[in-house]
């Protein structure tokens, strides 16, 4: 068998952290993608809501009383922000795999090399 050489070797290693690299951005998309999905059911959630309701929200272990309208502008910047966040992680996504790509196109051409010696 053949001695794979130092640069396929790196590239190999190259290929193994980008595919880390894109487990690690689906994963904080999907786990955003869960908190967007929270965030507007929490908006829809206080559509339904009276204006003589008394409204809720955490802030760390304490309980306090909210004013709606500033709940919805919270929760609505926080949707914003999230989406703006999802978008770039797919960017980040997608520039990735097509540098994986790339890096299989070449690592397959050099290990074929490598076995036609």
């Amino acid at each position: 068998m053949a001695q794979i050489p130092p640069e396929v070797q790196h590239k190999i290693m190259q290929f193994q952290e980008l595919q880390e690299r894109i487990k690690a951005l689906i994963l904080r998309r999907q786990q955003l993608e869960a908190e967007l999905r929270e965030v507007e059911n929490a908006l829809d959630e206080l559509k339904s809501v009276g204006e003589g309701t008394s409204i809720f929200k955490f802030a760390g272990r304490i309980l306090m009383r909210v004013n709606k309208d500033a709940l919805v502008k919270e929760l609505t910047d926080k949707r914003e922000t999230l989406e703006l966040h999802i978008k770039t992680l797919e960017k980040q996504e997608a520039h990735a795999r097509k540098r994986l790509e790339e890096l299989r196109q070449d690592l397959n051409q050099a290990l074929a090399g490598i076995q036609a010696i």
